[in-house]
């Protein structure tokens, strides 16, 4: 009898909510893609150069582009398709410095309480 090769991939998809103002990208790739990989990703969606993003987690800007999701803790445990994992970007300014990271939340709109109707 013949074995079946194995199709199990040892690195899992990481899924990921890339925020940046009122926009959301998702994208799933897997946890050995590097910064500089999830970067060329962010700019074929948002037609600009790679090296104009900054990506963003929890407040620390991922600036080793050689460093992959998985060195910097970013795991499939995380990042699940039904919770993806939380990226911010900012873009690179016209004096080489970078935007403030802002992001707009879905909903800001304040609805009135039974009580106020």
């Amino acid at each position: 009898m013949q074995s079946i090769p194995s199709t199990d991939n040892k690195y899992s998809d990481c899924y990921l909510q890339i925020r940046h103002g009122k926009q959301t990208i998702f994208t799933d790739v897997t946890e050995t893609t590097t910064i500089s990989q999830l970067k060329q990703i962010l700019s074929h969606i948002l037609r600009i150069d790679s090296d104009a993003i900054h990506l963003i987690s929890k407040g620390e800007i991922l600036d080793i582009d050689s460093k992959n999701l998985l060195e910097y803790g970013i795991t499939s445990k995380e990042a699940r398709p039904q919770d993806p994992f939380q990226l911010e970007y900012t873009l690179k300014l016209d004096d080489d410095s970078y935007e403030n990271a802002e992001i707009i939340p879905y909903s800001s709109q304040n609805y009135p309480s039974n009580d106020e109707q």
